[in-house]
């Protein structure tokens, strides 16, 4: 009998040694950054109410910490300017980091509008499929959808340096050098961390080393 119980033992722990899958993340970071563009008549108010989190609500001033430019509560802002957003970093499900923000609907809203106009392609269309069951053709107004967006924590095999990231939906006048240099940044570091990516290709995600 003790041998039996032996062996069923090893075997137990062999299945888990050789069939064990690993989780793609296992935890998140405190914080990363949402690079947001902002649209002509597009207000603040209007944009924190998009990003809100336990760290940007409407009442917050925190904007101020991430942003070269001041970054006021009232008006407009300036249109066609990128201004950093701060969010939670978290393991997803055990399979990506990201957020879920959560947005209202109103009476003709798409996933396409959804991904590319409120959230200025932070998120896409496959990704608000994916964690919604909303009819794409047909989203009933003042729907509760879920907004994913994903971020980085780094890659401590490339720099150790580097703890917040930037989530940077690319443009059309997008390229690697515009970014390196506005960012202040080595044009290999940056792609180290975003291997194989084309930057001038004009739309996807890429992460920014913040700071």
């Amino acid at each position: 009998m003790k041998l039996k119980n032996g062996l069923l033992l090893f075997f137990l722990f062999v299945e888990c040694a050789f069939f064990k899958v690993d989780s793609k993340c296992v935890k998140g970071c405190d914080l990363a950054l949402a690079s947001y563009y902002v649209m002509p008549l597009v207000e603040l108010p209007t944009i924190k109410n998009y990003m809100q989190s336990k760290i940007v609500t409407n009442s917050s001033d925190v904007l101020n910490s991430y942003n070269k430019v001041l970054v006021t509560n009232h008006g407009n802002i300036f249109s066609y300017f990128r201004i950093n957003i701060p969010f939670p970093c978290e393991c997803i499900g055990g399979e990506f980091l990201g957020h879920v923000f959560e947005y209202t609907t109103k009476k003709g809203d798409t996933y396409d509008l959804i991904a590319n106009n409120y959230y200025v392609s932070l998120t896409s269309v496959e990704l608000l499929k994916k964690f919604n069951s909303y009819d794409p053709n047909h989203i009933p107004a003042k729907a509760k959808v879920n907004v994913t967006v994903n971020c980085s924590c780094g890659n401590s095999q490339i720099s150790k340096d580097y703890g917040l990231f930037v989530t940077y939906p690319l443009r059309s006048t997008d390229s690697l050098e515009k970014i390196a240099n506005e960012s202040k940044l080595d044009e290999g570091l940056i792609q180290n961390f975003n291997p194989d990516v084309n930057f001038s290709r004009g739309s996807g995600i890429v992460f920014i080393p913040g700071r």
